[in-house]
């Protein structure tokens, strides 16, 4: 097999898809599009097109990674949301870092003029890679047989939407290799969180309550570490790593500063923040 990674995508007739294999350079990944409702013809795509299985994202997926086990003969699956914009080298290059990086569970970090839910998804400015307690449901990339063990967990949503899932399985991976990709930002085009149907959304919300209640979990969207562009791990105190968080996220609270304190909150270590000094040194010579 020349690819080695799969893209699965939950997709419908407005799919951003088509940006993702615009060029004809080399890719690295095969396209497998689980449509919710019928496309046009994709013959240009070089892709695999399944039936059409009606419901949200995650009723289809569920039902073809059970269904259907070429997956599994991959090293990466990534299960992209269909309103998502990218590049076909981005997806690349995501892939290539995914294993460089031995993660078992990553995303591409959101582009800067992305809609957004959560904070620790947006890319980050003075990160490369960031090693993080959260993995968000919209662009979750598994290393194959991580989703191999993580399979179960899609039947703790029947309503197919998948909240909840995401503060899941950081905790059944131990919080180990998971993170996210700064380096390959990916634009999410569409606002996050509306509801048209009121009764649903209650189903949506319980369902998430229920889901971290029974796992003892809930969203850690703490930062652990900081990576380099060579790969390496960045060694540095919590209130370094806080500092350079903060920094790399200036751009976003700037414009919502709820995201500051938000952030100092996610960063404090169990045992609490060092003691406020009661003597310190200049920060620049006195003249």
């Amino acid at each position: 097999m020349s690819r080695t990674n799969l893209v699965m995508a939950r997709v419908g007739r407005h799919s951003l898809h088509p940006a993702w294999t615009a060029n004809a350079q080399t890719r690295n990944w095969d396209l497998y599009l689980c449509p919710y409702q019928p496309l046009a013809p994709q013959e240009s795509q070089d892709c695999t097109v399944g039936e059409v299985i009606v419901g949200p994202k995650w009723t289809g997926l569920r039902e073809v990674l059970r269904r259907w086990d070429g997956w599994r003969d991959y090293e990466y699956v990534w299960l992209p949301d269909d309103d998502i914009f990218a590049s076909q080298a981005t997806v690349n290059r995501m892939f290539e870092l995914a294993k460089a990086l031995h993660f078992d569970l990553c995303a591409p970090a959101l582009h800067e003029t992305s809609y957004y839910a959560h904070y620790v998804t947006m890319r980050n400015h003075r990160c490369f890679a960031r090693r993080t307690g959260f993995v968000e449901i919209m662009v979750p990339c598994f290393r194959a047989s991580a989703l191999s063990a993580l399979l179960p967990t899609l039947d703790g949503t029947p309503t197919g939407w998948g909240w909840g899932l995401d503060s899941l399985w950081p905790k059944l991976l131990a919080y180990r290799n998971t993170g996210i990709i700064d380096a390959t930002p990916v634009l999410h085009t569409r606002p996050v969180g509306a509801f048209r149907d009121e009764v649903l959304a209650r189903r949506v919300r319980a369902e998430s309550d229920q889901i971290m209640a029974e796992h003892d979990c809930a969203q850690v969207h703490t930062t652990f570490g900081a990576i380099a562009p060579d790969l390496s791990n960045l060694a540095m105190s919590n209130e370094a790593l806080t500092a350079l968080l903060a920094d790399g996220w200036r751009y976003l609270w700037q414009s919502e500063p709820a995201v500051l304190p938000w952030l100092v909150r996610a960063q404090q270590p169990s045992a609490g923040w060092s003691e406020y000094p009661i003597a310190g040194q200049p920060s620049c010579p006195v003249r």
